[in-house]
């Protein structure tokens, strides 16, 4: 995943990062604030010795601090702590006041500190003096009775905390504020992961890393005419496809991931479109399966051939047999998809549709190919390497990304050359209508005009 892409994630669930970063910061705040304070205090003892080793000094001069850390390990003597507990006011276990004491050697020094941690300044100040005096204490006994030749005195005794050392709101509160970052960022990195929907922003060029050829508004899937910011989109679509590349786009090949995504609804219009354009034009219902060509706007009102594509690639009928003269648009020929076959996978990979599509290049200036939906059997996977190129539309609102996704990778299986994908349902529209005259093959108007529904 890119850092644009990230980006792109974050912009689109922003209330999602915020809230969960605000609530993670809350929490670590309430945690924070919530926590008893800990105070500590330090007592700073001198390891000292006597006239001999200090004679070994002038010899040796890390002596002195290789004694601070020897007895910054016996300050921690169980026996020691067991000494200290009977001067303390209140009496504390032997672990549960080892666990509030640490002893270290100041570096290259003779100073050894006795920190201590309490609830309270007071409490913090006691324990640490306590135990460096009782320490000290101790080791001048075993000096005076020859046990050892070190002395330690109180160099610098406990002062009383002013403030607490535990807890540290600003360290915390920056910590936890870094930490519930990556918790949101993570938060809507699991949320994107889970949710299959597809979501496409206003200025997105791409979508599942493919190019965004145009955005169509709620079109019908009844016959019913489309607005003019339609249009708009499927002349820009023409467009797009016109440039993608210095190589032609003459026999294009429509489908979709799976059924009801406006793939016919787009065929037609792009037909109609293209005659518009003063373009001969061919659309072929490749659809074996459940052709629907009826069903858009180009079809409304036409009664299909009962001699079809079907009958041509079975060798019932001819290639001039099976082409239909559209009734209002002279321009555009319709190959119905004729009767239902028992294995259409077999009848579209058969040789006599290469030969069709030969014959068809010689006379039309386009061709477009109504196949069903990528996903359904091998119906249009058997087509996709011998026409130029793929149109690929999605329902933006009811297509899953993983259903759109492995439709790609079919076609990428399948060695397509894709357009682009067309986004069915992007954008929102009026219905102020635009459609071809009934009247047009008796030339009251060209070929392929529009004129608005109601207009004088």
């Amino acid at each position: 995943m890119t850092a644009d892409q990230i980006a792109s994630i974050l912009w689109r669930r922003r209330l999602l990062f915020a809230v969960t970063a605000a609530a993670c910061l809350a929490a670590v705040a309430a945690v924070t604030f919530s926590l008893p304070k800990t105070y500590k205090a330090t007592a700073t003892l001198y390891v000292g010795v006597n006239q001999e080793v200090s004679e070994a000094l002038a010899v040796d001069t890390n002596l002195g601090e290789q004694l601070a850390r020897t007895y910054a390990s016996l300050v921690a003597n169980p026996n020691v702590a067991d000494l200290v507990r009977e001067r303390l006011p209140n009496r504390l276990s032997r672990s549960a006041l080892l666990e509030r004491m640490s002893f270290a050697p100041v570096e290259r020094t003779q100073l050894l500190e006795v920190t201590a941690e309490g609830s309270s300044p007071d409490e913090a100040r006691t324990l640490a003096s306590t135990y460096a005096s009782v320490f000290v204490d101790r080791v001048s006994s075993q000096f005076e009775e020859g046990r050892t030749q070190t002395r330690i005195s109180v160099n610098e005794p406990a002062a009383r905390p002013t403030e607490p050392s535990k807890p540290n709101p600003p360290l915390y509160l920056g910590l936890g504020g870094l930490l519930s970052l990556l918790l949101a960022l993570g938060a809507v990195l699991l949320r994107e992961r889970v949710d299959d929907r597809i979501h496409v922003l206003e200025d997105d060029d791409e979508v599942l890393g493919e190019r965004v050829l145009a955005r169509l508004p709620n079109l019908p899937n009844d016959g019913e005419e489309v607005s003019l910011e339609a249009n708009d989109a499927f002349r820009l679509l023409k467009t797009n496809v016109d440039f993608f590349d210095d190589n032609p786009a003459q026999a294009i090949m429509v489908t979709s991931p799976g059924s009801g995504e406006g793939k016919t609804m787009l065929s037609a219009n792009l037909a109609i479109t293209a005659v518009a354009d003063g373009e001969k034009v061919v659309l072929v219902e490749a659809d074996l399966r459940r052709p629907g060509l009826t069903g858009t706007l180009l079809g409304r009102g036409l009664t299909p051939s009962s001699v079809g594509l079907t009958n041509y690639l079975v060798g019932a009928a001819s290639d001039m047999a099976i082409i239909n003269p559209h009734p209002r648009l002279p321009n555009l020929d319709v190959i119905w998809a004729g009767p239902a076959p028992p294995n259409p996978s077999a009848l579209l990979r058969s040789h006599r549709f290469d030969t069709l599509l030969a014959e068809l290049r010689e006379d039309y200036d386009r061709i477009i190919v109504d196949t069903p939906p990528i996903s359904v059997g091998a119906d249009a996977s058997v087509l996709v390497p011998r026409l130029d190129g793929v149109l690929y539309m999605i329902d933006v609102r009811r297509t899953k990304r993983s259903f759109a996704q492995a439709g790609l990778n079919q076609l990428e299986k399948a060695r397509g050359r894709l357009y682009g994908v067309v986004l069915n349902r992007a954008s929102k529209s009026p219905r102020y209508g635009y459609s071809y005259g009934a009247d047009t093959a008796a030339g009251a108007e060209p070929a392929g005009t529009f004129r608005r529904r109601n207009s004088a």
